[in-house]
């Protein structure tokens, strides 16, 4: 038998959400003493905007998906509407009045716009840079 997440998992379509949509469940369901600090995460964006798309939204559309069947779990007698409910009012109010989300969405669109010119490109991280200097010559090597 599946565990409720493997089912949402299969079930559920994060990927299609947009990503105000996924930055605003992302922060509802977001704890105190997480392994993953949020608001530094983000702030780390100004320096590394690949990552918007590279990790952290794959990184927050599993933590999403976790935390909808933890509150299911948690929940197992409230009948679904309810749930969604509660849900979207919840998700509702981090949106229209959270300062926290304001500031962070501001610096996630900051990232999509770099990611998404067409003037600029990501520099290679140092560990790539070393990586790629060490290995250069090897594209200069008779091929048999």
């Amino acid at each position: 038998m599946q565990t409720p997440y493997r089912q949402l998992k299969a079930q559920l379509p994060v990927q299609y959400l947009s990503i105000d949509v996924l930055l605003a469940l992302r922060i509802l369901f977001d704890k105190d003493g997480d392994i993953v600090n949020l608001d530094d995460d983000i702030r780390e964006l100004a320096h590394h905007p690949e990552r918007l798309n590279n990790s952290y939204r794959p990184e927050w559309e599993a933590y999403v998906t976790r935390a909808i069947a933890a509150e299911l779990n948690k929940h197992p007698d409230q009948n679904v509407t309810q749930f969604v409910e509660r849900i979207l009012r919840d998700v509702e109010a981090v949106k229209d009045s959270s300062f926290r989300y304001d500031t962070l969405y501001e610096a996630v669109c900051r990232a999509g716009a770099v990611n998404d010119a067409s003037n600029t490109s990501v520099f290679p991280t140092p560990w790539r840079q070393q990586i790629m200097a060490l290995l250069l010559p090897v594209s200069t090597l008779p091929r048999e």
